[in-house]
């Protein structure tokens, strides 16, 4: 370890000792020993008042003089060599050539390992330009045998351009985008929700509706993704499907549900079962908690890859570019439908085109009808009822029912809660 410097010594606030006789280091005073007792050095300061003979008694000025200071120096005598010291000088010798043939080859190797260096550096940069060169190669190749494949078996279906604009891209994975959607669109049939309100005992589509409000509050509280919540109120519904739950246990589901979504759709560490708790005031326990989120996942048998009506929305707004405000108007009156009962039976692919088209009708855009069907696979004339029931929906809102109003009407969001409602008379389907 270094000594500790003064200047540390004053940064650290601790006092220093004087620099004396007593306290310099050994081996300091040892050579300073050696010099005063070799060389015995005497000096003898004369000072002598030499008298001006020119200057006037009234001057009585003086001149001091210093004797220079005669250093006599000891006669040199010198020793006969011995065997060894003849030895100890030869080994110096040999020494000092060693550490002059040992400094040299350092050097050598320094400038060796600089330039081998220097070579790796430029054999890794080579490498990594062939390797970006071929993989360029390789991904545009792999774009034109895609699209070749496609035109081969298939002359309806096409790439669409914003998954060529995204086709190398591994977040967007536009090469993969459209198989994606497709086997989405699958298991979508293994997911469809049959009427199950009238087999519960206690349970009505009014309570459901104040659960589903009160997730919809969870998620803008904790700052949860939308696919959160999207993914516990599909959980909730498929769960009751096949399971009777009673109306005190209702909530409990809920949170089960919720707990269990963001694990399956929350980028970050859930982690609240406390929170979860202290917001159902304390009417169950974590321990509740836990058990019902395994037994909501046994009754699932484990098949959590739902398909959710969001994802879809976002794929339709993504292919037809649609502009952020327009998207959001279409979030806001596809998560209002997650409160309403009627639409649980219909599938989340078709909630989502027709949410979409409404927010195209209320925003005063225009779309066609082909590429409306291009990118959705959905025909005007097969969505037109959900569309109107979507409108019916808006204009007979609960205001006891309010948390996704008072969240889409914050201005982080549009503020398109407060947008005015069409009639139904003023929807067109061409």
């Amino acid at each position: 370890m270094p000594p500790v410097t003064r200047h540390q010594l004053k940064k650290t606030g601790l006092k220093t000792e004087p620099y004396s006789k007593e306290n310099r280091p050994l081996d300091r005073r040892a050579a300073l020993l050696d010099l005063v007792s070799n060389n015995g050095a005497k000096t003898s300061n004369k000072l002598e008042i030499v008298k001006d003979d020119n200057s006037t008694k009234t001057d009585k000025t003086c001149k001091v003089t210093q004797q220079k200071i005669e250093i006599t120096q000891p006669a040199i005598i010198k020793k006969p060599e011995t065997r060894s010291s003849i030895k100890e000088t030869e080994r110096l010798s040999l020494n000092s050539s060693e550490d002059s043939n040992l400094f040299k080859s350092t050097l050598e190797e320094t400038v060796a390992s600089r330039n081998s260096a220097k070579s790796d550096e430029l054999y890794i940069t080579a490498v990594d330009n062939t390797h970006s060169s071929s993989l360029e190669i390789n991904h545009s190749e792999l774009y034109h045998s895609a699209a070749l494949e496609l035109s081969v078996n298939s002359n309806e279906e096409e790439i669409f351009e914003i998954d060529q604009a995204s086709w190398n891209n591994f977040i967007y994975v536009g090469c993969y985008a459209r198989d994606i959607m497709k086997y989405l669109r699958q298991r979508e049939d293994h997911f469809i929700i049959t009427d199950y309100i009238n087999k519960q005992p206690e349970i009505t589509a009014k309570h459901r509706a104040i659960v589903v409000n009160w997730l919809v509050s969870l998620q803008e509280m904790y700052g949860l993704n939308h696919e959160v919540l999207y993914m516990a109120v599909k959980l909730i519904d498929l769960y009751l499907m096949e399971n009777e739950t009673l109306q005190n246990k209702f909530q409990l589901l809920a949170s089960g549900a919720l707990l269990l979504a963001t694990k399956i759709d929350e980028r970050g560490e859930p982690g609240f079962p406390y929170d979860l708790v202290k917001h159902s005031k304390y009417i169950y326990t974590e321990e509740e908690l836990f058990l019902t989120e395994r037994e909501l996942f046994r009754a699932l048998k484990y098949d959590i890859n739902v398909p959710l009506s969001y994802v879809f929305l976002r794929r339709y707004a993504r292919c037809m570019k649609c502009q952020m405000i327009l998207l959001t108007l279409a979030r806001y009156i596809l998560e209002c439908s997650l409160l309403e009962y009627k639409f649980v039976i219909l599938k989340d692919s078709l909630k989502a085109a027709a949410s979409l088209y409404l927010a195209f009708k209320m925003c005063n855009k225009e779309i066609e009808t082909k590429e409306f069907f291009k990118y959705t696979d959905y025909e005007v004339t097969a969505i037109n009822e959900t569309v109107i029931e979507l409108n019916n929906m808006l204009h007979t809102q609960s205001s006891n029912l309010s948390a996704v109003k008072r969240k889409y009407s914050h201005e982080t969001f549009f503020k398109v809660a407060n947008k005015s409602l069409l009639s139904n008379s003023k929807l067109t389907f061409d």
